[in-house]
C-alpha cells in the first residue's frame, strides 16, 4: 500500500504521493498491447494498448490496481520510471489518499493541478514462435537465439529460419525467388507464426518486399507481430572509426525510423518494430579504437580475436555475442540468467547491450515492453 504518512518529506516519492493525495494531479496508466489494468473495485479498466488518465479529486481515493497479462504473457512487475508508482513491485498496486485533511503543505499542492505521474505494467512473453528470414549478417543471431532465450527463462520460444547470402536474403529477393517464397509460405501457412523477423540490405531500398510478406503473414495469422533488424555497415575497413559510427547512427535515427514509420502507416494496429543490433559493431569498434577492448587484438581477423572476420564485415565471436544480447532485449526485454551463455570476455557485453537499447527511441521498440 502506498501511503505518504509513512514517508519523510521532502523525499521525491513523498512529493509525488502528496500530489496524488490531494487530487492535484493525474495518474496516467500506460498499458502495453500484451495485457490490461483494472482495479479491484472495477471502477477503472484500462485495456491493451490504451493510455488511461485517472483523476483523483478528493481525499478518499482508495484503489488497488491489478495487471492482467494477455495469453502467452506474464506480469513482470510495475516499471521503474521517473514519477512512477509501485516501480519494481510485482504485487497489485494499492494507492490510497486517506488521512491528509488539514495539512497546509498538502493543501498547497492543489495550486498545481498539472502534475502527471505514471503506473505502467511490464508484461513479458513466455515465448514466441519466430520465423526469421535474412542474410549472413542476420543468421548468427537466429542460430544461437533458442539457447539464449531458454537461459533467460523464456521457456516456449520456438523458431524457423530461411537464409540466403547478401542481397538474396532481403525480403523482396526471397519473395521473387520461387523456391524461397514457397518455403517461407509453407511455414506461414500453418498459421502458427507469432513473430516474423526480417532484415535489410540496400540493394532493395523500398518497402515492397516487406509489404508482400506482411500481407501474406497477416492473411494466415492476423495477430502476427513483425520486426526488422538493421545490421551494421558492411566493408568496415572502408571507413575510419568515426565515419563508420556516424554513418550508421545518422541513417538509423533518420531514414531507418522513417522507414519503420511508413510501414506502420500502411498497417495501422499491427506490431512493427526494429532491432538496432547493427549498433553492436560500432560500439565495439569505438572501444577497440580507444584501446578499451582487450578481448580483441585486430579489427579483422580470426573469429576469436577480431570484431570482423573478413573485409565484407561478417561478425567475429564478440560481435555475435553482443548482437544476440541486443536481440534478446529487443524481443523479450530480458537479460540471460543462465551463466552458460557467458563467453568470458572482460568487457561487460550485457552493459553495452543495455546501453544500446536504453538509447534506442522507445517509439520504435516493441509496444509490449
Amino acid at each position: 500500500m502506498v501511503n505518504i504518512m509513512n514517508v519523510k518529506l521532502p523525499n521525491l516519492t513523498a512529493a509525488l504521493l502528496m500530489c496524488l493525495a490531494l487530487g492535484a494531479c493525474r495518474i496516467e496508466i500506460d498499458v502495453p498491447t500484451s495485457g490490461r489494468v483494472s482495479t479491484n473495485s472495477e471502477a477503472i479498466n484500462c485495456e491493451a494498448g490504451e493510455t488511461c488518465s485517472v483523476y483523483v479529486n478528493d481525499l478518499y481515493f482508495d484503489e488497488t490496481f491489478v495487471a492482467e497479462p494477455a495469453e502467452g504473457f506474464v506480469f513482470a512487475g510495475w516499471r521503474k520510471r521517473s514519477r512512477g508508482f509501485c516501480g519494481g513491485n510485482e504485487a497489485p498496486c494499492h494507492l490510497v489518499t486517506a488521512g491528509f485533511e488539514g495539512s497546509d503543505l498538502l493543501m498547497a499542492l492543489l495550486e498545481n493541478p498539472e502534475e502527471v505521474f505514471y503506473l505502467e505494467p511490464v508484461f513479458r512473453s513466455t515465448g514466441f514462435n519466430l520465423l526469421g528470414i535474412g542474410h549472413s549478417f542476420f543468421r548468427p543471431f537466429m542460430d544461437f537465439f533458442p539457447g539464449l532465450a531458454a537461459g533467460a527463462g523464456i521457456a516456449n520460444h520456438t523458431q524457423s529460419k530461411i537464409i540466403a547470402g547478401g542481397a538474396n536474403g532481403t525480403p523482396q529477393a526471397l519473395w521473387e525467388r520461387d523456391s524461397t517464397r514457397e518455403a517461407i509460405q509453407e511455414i506461414l501457412d500453418t498459421g502458427d507464426v507469432q513473430l516474423f523477423g526480417m532484415t535489410y540490405e540496400p540493394t532493395y531500398p523500398t518497402t515492397q518486399g516487406y509489404e508482400n510478406w506482411i500481407d501474406y503473414a497477416l492473411s494466415k495469422n492476423p495477430d502476427t507481430r513483425f520486426f526488422i533488424a538493421l545490421p551494421w555497415l558492411d566493408r568496415p575497413e572502408n571507413y575510419d572509426t568515426a565515419a563508420y559510427a556516424n554513418g550508421w547512427l545518422m541513417y538509423h535515427d533518420t531514414d531507418w525510423h522513417a522507414f519503420i514509420a511508413s510501414l506502420r502507416e500502411l498497417y495501422p494496429g499491427v506490431e512493427i518494430y526494429c532491432i538496432p543490433y547493427g549498433q553492436s559493431a560500432l560500439e565495439l569498434r569505438n572501444r577497440f579504437a580507444a584501446g578499451n577492448l582487450p578481448d580483441v587484438s585486430v579489427l579483422t581477423g580470426p573469429s576469436s580475436d577480431a570484431i570482423f572476420v573478413d573485409s565484407k564485415g561478417h561478425a567475429g565471436d564478440i560481435l555475435k555475442h553482443l548482437g544476440r544480447l541486443v536481440w534478446l532485449s529487443a524481443i523479450y526485454d530480458v537479460e540471460p540468467g543462465d551463466a552458460s551463455w557467458d563467453p568470458g570476455y572482460s568487457v561487460d557485453l550485457q552493459a553495452i547491450a543495455r546501453q544500446i537499447m536504453d538509447a534506442h527511441d522507445p517509439a520504435y521498440n516493441a509496444s509490449y515492453h
